[in-house]
């Protein structure tokens, strides 16, 4: 190995998850205007993060359906809705409108003991 490279394979991870958000950015920003092309760019930044086996950031995971895996934009292609029930707790849904499929987040209630 050469100086300076101590593993190549931590640049491979640091180069593909740069790759990665800049994609989901860019699938964020597009979006509006060009629905298949931001399908297009999630796929590609899944790739990345397959290849290079990094985990994909929760802001950015639950942004992709986890049935068709198509990007998630707030208003136009799923809808959000809060539950709340008093002995289970609460928890988030979203619907995706292109397979129907609802996805929970639940909400960890903190216990205020004094």
């Amino acid at each position: 190995m050469t100086k300076g490279y101590k593993n190549p394979r931590n640049i491979v991870k640091k180069i593909a998850n740069q790759r990665m958000l800049f994609l989901f950015e860019k699938a964020h920003e597009v979006f509006p205007k060009d629905q298949t092309l931001s399908n297009r760019y999630v796929y590609l930044a899944r790739r990345y993060a397959q290849r290079a086996k990094i985990e994909i950031p929760f802001e950015w995971k639950k942004r992709i359906c986890k049935k068709c895996k198509k990007f998630l934009y707030p208003g136009m292609n799923y809808r959000i809705r809060m539950h709340s029930q008093n002995g289970k707790g609460s928890h988030i849904s979203l619907t995706c409108f292109e397979c129907n499929k609802t996805t929970r987040y639940f909400i960890k209630l903190k216990n205020s003991k004094n």
